[in-house]
């Protein structure tokens, strides 16, 4: 963004340009290959403070989930890579589907941290 202020006939320009990563998808199995190449923005924050990352273009998303399928008999927390939307508000199940159902998932008890492993 850029501001300009003016004070006394002087000119002040100002440009903030934002510093969020973007992450790129890579090394897929075969039967996801198509997803390779995607790349991913930070769009929210989920209720742990961990990052939710949109792929540009596609409805995939990467997320911490504590809990994926909201049971509480949780065996692992984890980095999750599907395509429905994860609930910012949530605290387990982002997904809200009742299942641990994705593409991938990487076990990480890292909550509120701002990239995957």
């Amino acid at each position: 963004s850029t501001t300009t202020t003016s004070r006394n006939g002087t000119q002040s320009t100002t440009t903030t340009k934002s510093t969020k990563a973007s992450l790129m998808l890579g090394g897929t199995c075969a039967y996801k290959r198509t997803l390779n190449g995607l790349i991913f923005d930070v769009v929210s924050t989920a209720a742990d403070g961990s990052a939710i990352y949109k792929a540009r273009g596609v409805d995939e998303y990467i997320y911490h989930d504590p809990d994926c399928d909201g049971a509480g008999n949780v065996t692992a927390a984890r980095w999750v890579f599907d395509n429905s939307k994860p609930s910012s508000t949530a605290t387990k199940d982002l997904d809200g589907d009742g299942k641990c159902n994705y593409h991938a998932r990487i076990d990480s008890s890292l909550a509120g941290t701002s990239r995957p492993p």
